[in-house]
């Protein structure tokens, strides 16, 4: 009998690890995928705020694109807006996608009110009503910084709160062309 108990912890022990070892290899995985895959800009749709799906590859490649993901009542995600108002102009040349996780229309309305964030051309706010993000970029960290040349190659990322310094630092380092506000306002022809 005592032998039996034995042999049936051993099993149940081993099934636990078995299963565990599974679960975190499957989560590599996935992470790993995720790596690979926002390399370049992801082709994966978030709903706008009026609900009309947009993809991330459907913005102007001929400017670098911010992807930030953030909340609303995220004290770092504030002070980022807070920020982002304040470089507007140095931004002016780069198309800044903000994706929330929030399913308060009302909240995120309030928010980029607070910020007069409605005030900038290039900002576009997205809804991951469906918790995609996570699924596309592997993590899903407030606030999340992912940079994007104008080749649509991944120059870098943050994970939690950055300065705006940093991120245009990145990008200059990166050499992605940035157009200035006069380039964006009066396009040549060549």
């Amino acid at each position: 009998m005592y032998g039996i108990r034995k042999l049936i912890i051993g099993l149940l022990v081993l099934t636990c690890a078995a299963y565990l070892s599974i679960k975190v290899m499957k989560g590599y995985a996935a992470r790993r995928n995720a790596e690979i895959r926002i390399q370049t800009i992801p082709d994966v749709s978030f709903p706008s705020l009026y609900g009309d799906p947009v993809n991330l590859r459907s913005f102007d490649h001929s400017r670098p694109m911010i992807v930030k993901y953030f909340h609303p009542e995220c004290d770092y995600c504030r002070s980022g807006a807070g920020y982002m108002a304040s470089y507007a102009a140095e931004f002016a040349g780069i198309q800044v996608v903000m994706v929330t996780p929030d399913d308060s229309f009302q909240r995120v309305e309030q928010f980029v009110n607070e910020y007069h964030l409605h005030e900038i051309d290039n900002i576009q706010f997205l809804l991951d009503q469906h918790k995609t993000f996570r699924e596309t970029f592997g993590r899903a960290i407030l606030p999340s910084v992912y940079i994007y040349g104008t080749d649509q190659k991944l120059a870098g990322h943050f994970l939690g709160e950055t300065h705006p310094e940093n991120i245009l630092n990145l990008l200059m380092r990166k050499s992605a062309e940035i157009p200035s506000e006069s380039e964006i306002n009066n396009p040549s022809n060549p």
